[in-house]
Order: C-alpha cells, then structure tokens, then sequence
C-alpha cells in the first residue's frame, strides 16, 4: 500500500503535539518564591475564668 503526503502530515501533528504535551507538562507548580517564615504562636493564657456548660447548669 503506498503512502500519500496527508499521512506523513498527520503523523507529524501528532508528534509535535505529543511533543508539545510532554514539554509544557514538565516545570515547577506553584509560587516562584519562597514564603516569608510564619511567626511563633502566642503563648495561651489560663487566667481567664472559666464559664458554666449551659448543659450541665440547672435552672431554679
């Protein structure tokens, strides 16, 4: 069976799309940049006082 030019074509689109594909599928995702560093957590204070449950009060 001979082969026409629209073949040759066809194959050739499919090569430098799966090319293509390929290529732009490879890099790095995400920032550019590297995030500034979070800061401490503050300290959790104890003195606040402490609330009844509304569950387990009893109402007069």
């Amino acid at each position: 069976m001979k082969t026409c030019w629209a073949q040759y074509l066809l194959w050739l689109v499919i090569a430098i799309l799966g090319l293509g594909g390929a290529l732009s599928a490879c890099g790095q995702k995400g920032a550019l940049y590297r995030p500034a560093p979070e800061a401490a957590a503050a300290p959790v204070v104890n003195d606040a006082p402490l609330l009844a449950d509304p569950a387990t009060t009893k109402k007069p």
